[in-house]
């Protein structure tokens, strides 16, 4: 019995710990809990119900609801607490073999001033209340076995005035931890899994200890909307990032704390797409993707390698106004930044970085600087960096090559173009403030520059640059080598009426230094290169301008301190094609196997530079250029011959059949030019030579100018058949008004142009009357009488052939088709009208005859139907009668019906020769072999006012 009894006692106290477990204590601890709660919140807190395993000392709760004003703020479906009791008990610790939360809810808001609803949800303590100091005790050891957060959600709404709120959602969170706490003091395993917004998850997985410090795992970011974050900050922002944006990342992380501070990031991979930056003025910026591949760093090792970095589709926009104000000046609020100005300085171990690759592709930039009207537009870019090390300030990169498509620079002025860009540097370095560049490259862009405010316009294409072994070292710089190889050059100067060549150039330089504001080279080579020079004729204004530009030059150069010591310059094989359109006759000619040498060129020397020329010219012509100069100041001394000899003058028939319709048989040219120059005083010899020059056939050419030729030769050549012309030219180089162009081209002007190629002109300065009259010889229409106005003429003529002996004059008669017909029907139907007058008595006399002789006419219109057309209406629509306007048409049409032979017209002009025979021979007694008449010719110009005969001049 006494058994029975003990099993019952047991069991009634095995019930009634297990019916206040299970009953009593979640029926009490419910309301009292809430109690606690609300008591200490300013919401309203309820809970759905409370479960308590007083066994397996397990306890949830379930259904937690805090609200207010009906809006939850925070929410619980479950929390569940398991206790091991034996293991705590057993190993002296606190043990949880589980804790869960399932579906937890928090709604966060951001008010206006920047508080946050969870900040008001405790209740404020009562001020006079003074907490109670607590005794210290000893850390108790815990475990949690496993730990679980169960599809928990956040809210996060930020309310912004004068806009819509700003909202985000973190969802499906999931976290499960094992074996977190301090007992053990394991690497923790715990894996996180979340949705942010609809698209963006995060996933964490890894293991950590809390003492001391230990985690490491590996994150994966995927589809992050950047958009959805910034709009947090979207008062600090004055811009908008495209909605296509996204981010992907994924690393794996370990972070230690045992002794110091450790932390490793490995193969992490960033990859952005579609960015695009908007402001007010447009897009900013952009570009399709960014990616880092293969990211490892160690701290603090300092140490980061990157497999690679690629950037693709950048486009920048970049404005600068008129106030010098940029585009992206005000993308952040500045008044929203604090304005905290200090400056934390750090000793740091330097970062020793290696960049396997980089790349950039497919990109544009734009720049408008508004304040200098200055443009700059690049297309297509590509750069590639490989084998980048960058250790503190040292820098060392295997290979760089930049490729850029199109490159466009404007300002008001002038305008470059660049096509084709690509440029090469391999084993470079940057290192204790030495630059080294072991070979740098250029390969065979394009450039078009226009100078508009000068007038000039330079084209290179094909452009090879290779420079060897390049340092610089505090402001010094050194070169090795550089090699120019076969580019093309033109240069066009349209003030200066310049144009330059150049082609097939291979330059080659040796041991460059610029240090101290001095350049030295050793010395130089050009090996067979091609130049073709055109001087064009410059008038005045021009050499003006220019020796103003020139002075201005000078006293520039005079107050600078920059040296040059040039070793010499060797030419070989070089060959031009040389044409000075400012000597008396344009001298054009090809110039080969030209050799030489300029002597070293040393600013600091008072040795003058010598240089010494000479080639080929033709099959052969012989050139030959000596002479000294002083490098420093031309001006102070200039000494230099140049010859031409042997020239063959048939050589120049394309130009003569061009420009005067002749070809050349044969003639040689010798040229002797001495310029001298000391103190600025010039000192000139010009000898030109022509011998035995002889004229051929006729060439046809639009462009040719008839000249009489062999007027022009017979009155310049000796009786040996030599033009021998000396030009002296002496002057002050210093003086803007001399120029040695206008003085040569002024004296031949004298000498050939006006007596050849403007005789009417020089003829009539001589004799002092108009240069028009002597070009023709007026008639009027349908006469051969002399106007008076054209005697004049045909007097100043007879006194040109009486003092000009060996001149003739040719005169061209002519009639014209349409004028002088008209004019001789008129005066015969006049006559017509004149001998039926005076068969009329009364009325009309004009009009009957007219009328009468029309009728006689076959083919006519009716006359009554005809004097309709001429029945017309005043402003007061009564009716009249045009009788002028219809008696002039019957005179017209009768003149039109009248016959005129090109027999009788040809008769008018040779009248009309003989009224000029008449005139010139008879009355002014000139000599017959002087007055040429042509063929009579015929114009059918209606516009032409007099008929003209015209005049031309030739030898007699």
């Amino acid at each position: 019995m006494k058994n029975n009894r003990l099993l019952i006692t047991l069991l009634s106290l095995v019930l009634i710990y297990a019916i206040l477990g299970f009953v009593a204590i979640p029926k009490i601890l419910k309301p009292k809990l809430e109690n606690i709660i609300n008591e200490n919140i300013n919401q309203t807190a309820t809970i759905e119900k409370i479960e308590f395993n007083p066994f397996l000392l397990k306890a949830s709760l379930k259904g937690l609801k805090i609200e207010d004003k009906g809006i939850t703020t925070l929410s619980l479906d479950e929390a569940t607490i398991d206790f091991a009791m034996l293991k705590s008990l057993d190993e002296k610790h606190i043990n949880f073999k589980n804790f869960l939360l399932v579906n937890p809810y928090i709604n966060i808001i951001q008010y206006e001033d920047e508080s946050l609803n969870l900040q008001k949800i405790l209740k404020q303590k009562d001020e006079n209340s003074k907490e109670k100091p607590t005794e210290e005790s000893s850390s108790i050891a815990f475990q949690f076995s496993k730990t679980v957060i169960k599809n928990a959600k956040i809210e996060f709404t930020k309310l912004i005035k004068n806009n819509k709120p700003y909202k985000l959602q973190v969802d499906k969170f999931n976290y499960t931890f094992y074996d977190m706490g301090t007992f053990r003091n394991n690497l923790a395993s715990h894996s996180l899994h979340m949705i942010i917004n609809k698209n963006t998850k995060l996933a964490i997985k890894g293991g950590l200890r809390l003492s001391p410090f230990e985690m490491y795992g590996n994150v994966n970011l995927t589809d992050l909307k950047p958009t959805e974050l910034i709009g947090y900050k979207q008062d600090l922002l004055n811009f908008n990032l495209d909605k296509k944006a996204t981010i992907n990342l994924d690393f794996g992380y370990q972070v230690n704390t045992a002794k110091s501070l450790k932390i490793e990031v490995n193969h992490a991979n960033l990859k952005i797409n579609n960015i695009a930056l908007d402001e007010k003025s447009g897009r900013l910026f952009s570009f399709e993707s960014f990616s880092i591949n293969n990211l490892d760093l160690k701290y603090p090792e300092n140490q980061l390698n990157i497999e690679a970095i690629s950037l693709n589709g950048v486009n920048t926009h970049i404005k600068k106004d008129k106030k010098e104000n940029f585009n992206f000046n005000n993308l952040i609020n500045s008044k929203e930044l604090s304005n905290s100005n200090e400056e934390t300085k750090t000793t740091t171990k330097p970062w020793n970085i290696d960049l396997n690759e980089f790349a950039l592709t497919n990109s544009n930039l734009s720049f408008k600087d508004d304040s200098n009207s200055f443009n700059t537009e690049l297309k297509n870019i590509a750069l590639i960096l490989k084998k980048l090390n960058i250790k503190g300030e040292d820098i060392t990169l295997k290979e760089l090559a930049l490729k850029v498509k199109k490159t466009d620079l404007t300002d008001s002025s002038n305008n470059i173009n660049v096509k084709n860009i690509d440029l090469n540097a391999s084993e470079n370095s940057f290192i204790d403030s030495v630059v080294l560049i072991n070979k740098l490259s250029l390969n065979k862009p394009d450039l078009l520059l226009v100078d508009n405010k000068n007038n000039r316009k330079i084209d290179a294409k094909d452009i090879k640059v290779v420079i060897n072994k390049l340092a610089n070292s505090n402001g010094n710089t050194k070169i090795e080598k550089v090699e120019f190889l076969d580019p093309y050059l033109f240069l066009k100067d349209e003030n200066n009426k310049t144009d330059i060549l150049a082609k097939n150039i291979d330059v080659l330089v040796n041991k460059i230094e610029h240090k101290d504001n001095t350049l030295s080279i050793a010395n130089s080579t050009v090996n067979k290169p091609y130049f073709a020079i055109t001087l064009g004729k410059q008038n005045s204004k021009n050499v003006i301008t220019e020796k103003k530009e020139e002075k201005a030059k000078n006293e520039e150069k005079s107050n600078n301190n920059f040296h040059f010591d040039v070793g010499p310059l060797k030419i070989k094989e070089m060959r031009m094609t040389f044409q000075d359109k400012n000597l008396p006759i344009p001298f054009r000619t090809n110039i080969t196997k030209l050799n030489g040498e300029f002597s070293r060129l040393n600013s600091s020397s008072s040795k003058p530079t010598e240089l010494s020329l000479e080639g080929e010219v033709d099959k052969y012509g012989y050139t030959k250029i000596t002479g000294t100069l002083d490098v420093n100041d031309i001006k102070l001394l200039t000494d230099t011959n140049i010859i031409f000899k042997n020239i063959a003058i048939k050589n120049f028939t394309p130009y003569s059949g061009k420009f005067v319709g002749r070809e050349i048989d044969s003639g040689k040219l010798n040229l002797n030019l001495k310029y001298n120059i000391k103190k600025s005083n010039l000192d000139a010899q010009n000898s030109v030579i022509i011998s035995d020059i002889k004229l051929g056939k006729n060439v046809k050419s639009p462009d040719a100018v008839n000249l009489p030729l062999e007027f022009a030769i017979a009155l310049l050549e000796d009786s040996n058949g030599v033009i021998d012309i000396d030009l002296p030219i002496k002057g002050n180089v210093d003086d803007p008004q001399f120029s040695v162009a206008p003085i040569v081209w002024k004296a031949f002007t004298n000498l050939i142009i006006k007596a050849v190629t403007a005789p009417f002109s020089l003829l009539a300065s001589l004799f002092g009357v108009d240069e028009e009259k002597l070009k023709g010889i007026d008639f009027e229409y349908g006469k051969s009488d002399i106007i008076v106005s054209e005697k004049e003429a045909l007097d100043t003529i007879a006194k040109i052939l009486e003092k000009k002996p060996k001149l003739a004059i040719n005169i061209e008669p002519i009639y014209n088709t349409i004028n002088d017909k008209k004019a001789l029907q008129n005066r015969k139907i006049e006559l017509k009208i004149e001998n039926e007058m005076k068969k009329v008595s009364k009325g009309d006399e004009y009009k009957i005859v007219l009328e009468r002789l029309y009728n006689t006419l076959k083919e006519k219109k009716d006359i009554e139907e005809l004097k309709k057309e001429f029945t017309k209406e005043d402003k007061d629509k009564k009716s009249y009668f045009d009788n002028e306007a219809y008696v002039a048409y019957l005179k017209d049409f009768l003149a039109s019906k009248e016959e005129v032979t090109e027999d009788e017209l040809v008769s008018l002009s040779k009248i009309r020769v003989e009224e000029i025979k008449n005139y010139l021979l008879n009355i002014k007694k000139i000599p017959k072999e002087s007055l040429n008449f042509k063929e009579i010719s015929t114009s059918n110009n209606e516009k032409e006012k007099w008929t003209q005969f015209k005049i031309t001049l030739s030898t007699r």
